[in-house]
This record gives structure tokens, sequence and C-alpha cells, in this order.
């Protein structure tokens, strides 16, 4: 709803004053479709004899066969937590679990935009938006749920004031604040850890209420159970932007400046109930190395014996409070040299400032140069290996100018003229990731001496259960989870492409587009524990630092026929192929290293990587109605005409997955498997062979051994060497407008977007743990077929 802004007997605003309202309501229940792998009824009274297992005494190594004895005790612990483990609904020992059900949802939109004309060459504008959603969720299994509730809210505040036909000065004050929640269904309610009596010898986890449920439990052989983690997150933004633009006959100049504070406040315990991993190490045959023999041992077994391979926690300091600020400079000019060629160049500069927490309440490690000892460094004091540290514990990276230039050339004479206009294209720039600090420090809370943290992993000393899963630090240990490289640089990357775009015929373009980017001082993720690692003062920590590079090439061809005779198509196909030693750039997560004195082996594939593309949307209008060939009045319009399709297709190739081990005597990180598997072939087999029991050659892949077959913990596979499935999916909408009313200027839109409308299977996940039961099996599916049904009144 708009128009001039009226107020009877109080405000007249026509042709200065005009007012813009839209509110959206909307409601859905979205599918679940899940797929899990569960413990048979047999293997959870403890006999695993299905799947062959050879289980051995923890404490003797005396032989047990394929079951518990009955004279062994469950733990009682381990026995409760059953009850959050559903039953096998399914045949078979993998992926024996099929969850289906519908989750609410409920969108609420408002969006105000007043303009205002103060003078000629003084115009306001005033814009407020309000986004608020509320969505349930299932965590992979029916009694694991969850509440999370958003809210987004922006205003908006402009000055535009045209001084001159060439000089336009624009001034912004922007302010933006976002709410998101997540609850599960025990916070406040039950608390099940501590009612287990999960280390409730030395003190227990976390007693808050908001932390209340079930705790973290991994496996190797079976799919994972937990509640999701509580939080609250509150975050805002204040940005004043200033633009003054420049117009002459061959240039077009813009400078500005953006000023940036930013609030981030979130409550959260990271792991507020603990994390147990269970790798089957336990009830295993033990070489003369401590590490267990392939064939034997198994998880869910440790499981049920309460005995965890590693553990993890990181509660206390729920509360914390960020602040950064961001600065932002540039100049850029189009200067069109001559009709048929257009320069574009510029320079732009930016820095944000590591946020500090407004309570000091974060902690850094301070790690020595050859990685043998670490101290905790909290603000305020100095390191004894990187001397003062600032209040973030982050040195900020300042040094961040990036140039850009483009161009854009008409080649002369006949061939590249007329019906055959022919458009060349470059261009350069560098590109900032800024916003990576946000990220680090957040990493810093909840973090001893101001929590409760620790990562740890079994031991014959020290033996972990459920009661005594986290013992107390001695004195000269850090328990600290997280170390950041206090020097580090903030990544970037550098863009280049190069496109020619050719005029066919009239209402038809082909564009070929090559598109190169390398990126530097990527993240890096570094593991070190006190077990496994060189940290022998440390139980087990993630070091953050900056150093990874990628390159990526990519070739694209667009072809475009723009809407004539009521048809339009866009479609565009990219062959394209990236690597890197860390996914940390274009959507992949961090990858742990697996061996620091060889970090050449971490170059592979991107986790982003897709060889092929192929997307295209198009509009087809029926021919029939008002100005149309057909049905141009009458009963015939009424019903034919103005009916519209429209819709689009997407298909690419699979993104690569990297083939694993899971043996918690080699990790790195307690209950982090980071180290790879052994390739002995080639792992992807023909389409035509390829199942959902075994998705790639499995055979191409075994467990790392070193001299005379003894097992080992590092493997030779690359990362990412297997190609996951990929995706096909075509969404098609059928709309209809119907005006009414005497002078037809009001409008009743009627509209069904369906989205996978030939309800095709999009596998989306892979099992690639090597000495995993589910090892090749496909993981998960994308979204099934959904219909959307909308009206909208437009008067």
């Amino acid at each position: 709803m708009g128009g001039p802004l009226k107020i009877p007997h109080v405000y007249n605003g026509t042709e200065k004053t005009f007012f813009f309202v839209n509110y959206d309501l909307g409601w859905s229940r979205n599918p679940v479709d899940q797929f899990a792998t569960v413990p048979t009824d047999a293997e959870r009274a403890g006999n695993f004899s299905d799947r062959n297992a050879q289980l051995y005494d923890p404490t003797t190594r005396a032989s047990w066969g394929s079951a518990i004895p009955s004279s062994v005790p469950l733990n009682p612990a381990a026995v409760s937590l059953l009850n959050f483990i559903p039953h096998a609904n399914l045949p078979g020992l993998v992926n024996n679990f099929h969850l289906q059900t519908q989750t609410p949802a409920a969108t609420n939109r408002i969006n105000v935009n007043i303009i205002h004309t103060i003078s000629p060459k003084l115009h306001l504008q005033v814009a407020y938006n309000l986004a608020d959603g509320h969505s349930h969720t299932f965590n992979s299994f029916p009694d694991l749920q969850s509440n999370v509730d958003t809210r987004g809210q922006t205003v908006t505040l402009a000055l535009t004031q045209n001084w001159t036909k060439t000089f336009i000065h624009d001034s912004r004050l922007l302010f933006s604040r976002s709410r998101y929640q997540t609850l599960n269904q025990f916070a406040f309610n039950t608390n099940i850890a501590g009612d287990l009596g999960i280390n409730s010898a030395n003190g227990g986890v976390s007693t808050d209420p908001i932390d209340f449920g079930v705790p973290q439990l991994n496996f190797v052989n079976f799919s994972g159970a937990g509640d999701p983690v509580p939080s609250l997150a509150r975050n805002q933004t204040y940005r004043y932007v200033d633009t003054f633009s420049i117009l002459k006959s061959k240039h077009t100049i813009k400078t500005g400046f953006e000023i940036r504070k930013i609030d981030t406040n979130i409550r959260t315990d990271p792991l507020p109930r603990g994390a147990f991993t269970f790798d089957g190490s336990q009830t295993a045959l033990l070489d003369s190395n401590g590490k267990p023999l392939p064939g034997t041992g198994s998880d869910f077994a440790d499981f049920l014996l309460g005995l965890p391979q590693a553990t993890s926690e990181r509660f206390g300091a729920s509360s914390t409070y960020f602040r950064s600020w961001g600065y932002v400079a540039y100049a850029q000019d189009d200067w069109h040299m001559i009709p048929q060629f257009t320069l574009q160049y510029g320079i732009r500069y930016e820095a944000t400032t590591p946020p500090v927490e407004i309570n000091n309440r974060i902690a850094n490690l301070d790690v020595s140069p050859d990685f043998t000892a670490a101290q905790v460094v909290t603000p305020g004091q100095s390191g004894p290996f990187s001397g003062s540290m600032p209040r973030s514990l982050i040195r900020g990276d300042y040094n961040n100018v990036s140039p850009r230039i483009g161009i854009a050339w008409q080649p002369p004479g006949t061939w590249f003229t007329g019906r055959n206009q022919t458009t060349v294209r470059a261009g350069y720039g560098i590109y900032y990731n800024g916003s990576v600090y946000g990220q680090l420090d957040s990493a810093m809370a909840s973090q001893p001496p101001f929590a409760e943290a620790q990562s740890r992993q079994t031991s014959a000393a020290t033996p972990l259960t459920f009661s005594n899963a986290f013992p107390p630090a001695n004195s000269s240990q850090v328990s600290n989870t997280v170390a950041v490289n206090p020097n580090y640089r903030v990544g970037y990357a550098q863009i280049w492409n190069f496109s020619v775009e050719r005029q066919l015929f009239n209402n038809t373009s082909l564009e070929l587009t090559y598109t190169g980017t390398t990126g530097t001082n990527l993240d890096m993720l570094f593991g070190f524990s006190r077990l496994t690692g060189t940290v022998q003062n440390a139980l087990g920590f993630t070091y953050d630092s900056s150093g990874a590079s990628s390159i990526y090439h990519g070739l694209q061809v667009r072809m475009q026929r723009r809407f004539t005779k009521g048809l339009m198509i866009n479609a565009t196909y990219t062959y394209s192929k990236s690597l890197d030693d860390a996914s940390s750039i274009g959507g992949g997560g961090q990858v742990v290293v697996q061996d620091i004195n060889n970090l050449s082996a971490e170059r592979g594939l991107s986790s982003f990587d897709m060889r092929h593309q192929f997307r295209a949307n198009y509009m087809y209008e029926l021919p029939f109605g008002e100005r149309k060939r057909w049905a141009t009045k009458g009963w015939e319009k009424s019903l034919l005409g103005s009916w519209r399709f429209s819709g689009s297709f997407s298909a690419h190739t699979g993104t690569p997955y990297t083939a694993r081990v899971a043996i918690g005597a080699c990790a790195l990180i307690p209950g982090v498997f980071s180290e790879r598997a052994n390739q002995v072939g080639d792992p992807n087999l023909p389409g035509s062979e390829r199942t959902t029991a075994e998705w790639f050659n499995t055979s191409a892949f075994v467990l790392p051994a070193g001299a005379g077959g003894v097992p080992a913990c590092i493997g030779d596979a690359s990362r990412n060497t297997i190609t996951g499935p990929g995706l096909f999916t075509w969404n098609a909408a059928l709309a209809k407008t119907i005006p009414f009313g005497r002078d037809g200027l009001r409008r009743l839109d009627f509209r069904v977007d369906t989205t996978n409308l030939l309800n095709h299977v999009n596998f989306s996940g892979i099992s690639t743990v090597v000495n995993s039961a589910t090892f090749g099996s496909v993981t998960g599916a994308g979204a099934m077929r959904s219909i959307t049904f909308t009206t909208r009144v437009n008067f």
C-alpha cells in the first residue's frame, strides 16, 4: 500500500511526501525426511554378533566374543540415554531409522518507507523493516527437538543533496539489530545430564537451567545424538555512510567513507552438557603401541559400558559483549574515454578492529614458536612468547588497501557492431575478509580462567567414564581448548575476469567469461594435545592461524534471450576447478591440519569445488488475452488471458569429500578425527554402479599402516578425492493476474510455486570414515517436492 501522505485537516503531502507500507504474514509446515543409523534391539542389549564384532574386556583384554557378558553390568547413565536413541524402524544395519514428519514455521514481515521532498535540492528518506520468524526443528531423532525464534530490524535515515546537476551528496545513517534464540525442549525443565550423574564426582557439567538437556554423543558407526545448544544472540550495527558523486561529460567520480560500530552480544555455553566420543577402542584388542587392531571393538559397546574415548566441555562465562569498529574509504572513476571504450578504476581501504569484550572475559593461549609450551593470557597481560598483548588479544591487521580496475570495449568493424555488436570486458580487484575477527574472538570466550573448558582423551592413568568425564586439571596443565595466533593476518582474495559478449540476434546474446581467484592468508587450523602433540602442558586445543592459499579457475558460457513474444530464457554453464589447503573462503568449513610437518599434504580440491554447473530460468506468457494473438476479448480473454509459466533448472556435479579414519589414539584433538586414510585406488565409480549403500569405491581406501603393517596415524590420501552426489532440481510456477473494479486498476494475483517439481531425490551427504560400518553409504537426502499457493490483492 502506498501513495501521497495525507492526514485530513493536519497534513497534505501531495507531490511532496509519499509513503509505502508492506506486510507479509506466512505460515508453513516444512517436511522432514531424514535417515539415521541406530543400533538394533540386540545391540542395545549388548549383542553385536550381527556385525561379527569381536569384543575384549576393557581391563584385562580377555576375549568376550561378540557380546558383552551378562555378568558385566551396563552403565546406568548409558541405559538411561538409550531412551533418547530410537529403535530401528527399517531393516539392516545402516540407515535403519527413517524420520518423516513436519515442522511448523511462521513469519511476519513489515516494511515502511517514507520519502519527502524538502526542496528541489533536498530529499529525505526514512525506512523501517521488521522480520520476525518462529520455527521448530528436529535434531535427527524425535525426542531431540528445539524452537528457533528470530527477529531482525533495520532503520534507515537518508538525506540526498543535489547541490548542482553535476554534484550530489548522499548521507545515510543506518541501524540494524538481530535477535536469534534457540531453546531445546528440556531447557528450564529437566536436567537430563545432571540427573544421570555425569561427572558428578567432580562437580558435574553446567547446572544453569537454560543448559538442561541431553549431552552430545558421538559414534563412529552410528548417528550421533544430542540436543541443540541453547543460545541467545542480540547483535546490532550502527553505520554512517557518506558518498559524493561528481558527474562530468566523460567522468563519473564517486568518493566516500563509512564508519561502523558493531556490537555482538551473545549468551551461550558452547558445550554445557559435555561431548562424549566413542570409537570402539575400549573394547578392542590393542597392539604394542596402544592402538586398536582393525576388526575388534565396538563404539556402541564402549557406550553401553560408559567408557568414552574422548570428552570435552565448555561452559561458565555464558554472556559476552564484544565491541568493534569498521572503517571504509574509497574513490572511483568511470572514465568514458571514447564512445567505444570505458575505463573504471579506483581504490578502497577498509579496516576492522579486532573485537574487545567489555568485561575482558576472554582468554588466549600464548604458544611457543616451537609448539612445545602454552600459557593462558587474558586482556592486560603479556605473553611469555609474544610479549605485550592488546585488549582483544589479537593484533589488528590494517594494511588492507584494495585497488580495482575494469574496462569495457566495443571493437570497431562491421563484424563487431550493429546486429553483431560485441563487447569485451575485463577487471581485477582485491577483497578482504575483515569479518573473520568476530569468529576468532568469540572462540576465545568461555575459556579458563573465566569458564570451565577442557578436551580429554582416556588413558590408562586417567580412564574416562560418564561419572569421571572431566577430572580437574592439575596446576601444571592448561585446559583451554582454543588458541589464536596473536599476529593473525586478514585473508584476502584477488579476483580477475575476462569476458566477451556477442549479440547473435536482436533478442539473443552469448557471453563467454573466464574468472580467476586466488586466496592468500586464509585460515589454517592446527591441533595439539598432551597425548598426541608436542605441547605437553596442555590437555588439547586448536590453534587458529593464517597462511593457507587457494586458486580457482572457471569458464562460464551464458546465453540470454530477452523477453520477446512472451518468452524469456537465461541459461548458464560453468566449468571450474578450485584448489586450496584450507577451504575457509567460499563456503567450506575449517579443516584441521593432519601433519604440521607436512603442510603441502593439505593441498587438494576445495570443499566447495564443483566441476560442472548448469542453471537456467525461463518465463512464458500464454498467447491469449489483451494485446496477444488469440482470445483478445470476451470470456475467452477472462479465462485464458494473463497466464504465465516460469521456473528454473539447476544441476551440478557433487562437491568432494575426504576419506578419514576415526582412531581416538591418533586424534590431534580429543574427539576430532582429522587424520586421513591411505588411498590405494580410484575412489570414484561410474554412475551406473553407484548405490546408496556404496556411493564410491570403498576398496580404494585402507587404514594407514607403517613398516611391517603396524597401524599408523597419518595416511597418504589427499584431501577431497571422493566426488559426492550431484544435484538436479526443477522449480516451476504458474501465475495469473485478474483485473477487477470499474477502472481495472485493481488486481488479484494468483500464483502456485512448486519446488523440486519432479520430486527428484538429491542425496546430501556420504559417510567417509574408513573404519565405520557406514563407510561409503549415503547419509541424507534433500527436500522433496513442496507446493506453495499465494494470493495477493493489489488496490
